[in-house]
């Protein structure tokens, strides 16, 4: 068995020569100098550019880039939070204000989590809405930072810059919804009285709408394009029954470099659609009797939501109410009908009824007699 055990050192007689280069190494100065030790350098984040701001209403409304995480990451850099600054630029200011200036006399203003910004870049931007506005007529700059863990900032982004409006109006008010016509929406609104600045008549240029469904997180582009509405009222004609809805109103203030601005939001409401109306009474009833059947042809509706008919069936054309029996239990699809249950030589009445994909029927349509041959 073979045991590993520790190998002793070797001993090697002492060389003078050893030692004469030793001293000599010891009496240079500056010779073979040891200093401290190089930190490594420090990991930075690219520097954020993108930031846009405008004026909505008495606030404005920051939209910033959301950071890539994932790229950061790979560079060493791990933000632990974004913060955004804000600084009022002096009145008689004339050139761009540098970053170190800048962060001089500007205030955090606020601060967006990681958790705020872990979300992929390819979904929606971060937005920060800085308001109430009390000062107007004064140019108001913003800028933001990522930071990491041990509170070391990355360089400060690009500085945006917006004069601040004391003549937009104040938003819209008592909004309603109505569904008063076939696959409409009737939006009504009250207009402003004033600008935010307390000054009247109001800048009023018109009207944007929004919309979106319960389940949205926010509101897409104006229903009405590009061009503002100008009466108060508004027909949305693109719903959908049984989705529930949330509509919002801006007023809009034309700038004298013609930019518009808008307001804030109208008080949010939310509505459903419902189809509480019924299809129009079928037309063109004729009847035809062969073979001791009795057909019936008609016209077909023009609804698109119609999906049958009912047939209605009475000894007479003036008999009650009650003596009218319904000859089909579900709705039949087609514009015509034959009726096996009848007895040779006797004459029946008929009407029908048109009856809609949420089972509003329609009323009777003109009564028709046909006795049996």
């Amino acid at each position: 068995m073979t045991h590993r055990g520790r190998v002793p050192p070797v001993r090697r007689p002492f060389s003078p020569l050893l030692l004469v280069l030793l001293l000599n190494g010891l009496a240079q100065p500056g010779c073979g100098k040891v200093g401290a030790p190089l930190s490594p350098s420090r990991p930075t984040p690219a520097r954020l550019t993108g930031l846009s701001a405008r004026q909505q209403g008495d606030a404005v409304r920051l939209v910033l880039p959301r950071p890539d995480l994932a790229a950061l990451a790979s560079r060493g850099f791990t933000p632990d939070r974004l913060e955004v600054y804000r600084a009022l630029e002096p009145q008689d200011a004339s050139e761009t204000t540098p970053a170190e200036s800048f962060l001089e006399h500007a205030r955090l203003v606020a601060v967006f989590g990681r958790e705020d910004i872990a979300r992929s870049p390819s979904e929606e931007p971060l937005v920060f809405e800085d308001g109430p506005i009390t000062v107007f007529g004064r140019r108001v700059l913003y800028a933001a930072r990522l930071v990491d863990a041990r509170g070391r900032p990355g360089p400060l982004s690009d500085i945006v810059g917006i004069e601040l409006r004391g003549d937009v109006p104040l938003p819209p008010h008592a909004l309603q919804a109505g569904d008063e016509a076939q696959d409409v929406v009737r939006l009504r609104w009250a207009p402003p009285t004033r600008n935010i600045n307390g000054s009247a008549p109001p800048n009023l240029l018109g009207y944007n709408i929004y919309r979106r469904t319960a389940r949205e997180g926010h509101f897409g582009p104006p229903l009405n394009g590009a061009t503002p509405v100008t009466e108060t009222e508004w027909y949305d004609r693109d719903i959908h029954y049984g989705t529930e809805y949330v509509y919002m109103v801006r007023a809009v203030a034309s700038a004298p470099d013609g930019t518009l601005i808008e307001s804030r939001d109208s008080p949010p409401i939310r509505f459903t659609p419902r189809d509480t109306f019924p299809p129009a009474p079928p037309e063109g009833l004729v009847t035809a009797s062969a073979h001791g059947s009795i057909s019936l042809f008609w016209t077909a509706n023009r609804e698109s939501d119609v999906v049958g008919y009912y047939i209605y069936r009475a000894p007479s054309p003036d008999a009650p109410e009650s003596a009218w029996t319904r000859l089909n239990a579900i709705p039949h699809p087609r514009p015509m009908y034959r009726d096996d249950a009848v007895q040779p030589g006797a004459r029946y009445a008929y009407r029908i009824t048109a009856v809609d994909r949420a089972g509003n029927e329609s009323r009777p349509s003109a009564i028709v007699v046909q006795e049996v041959w």
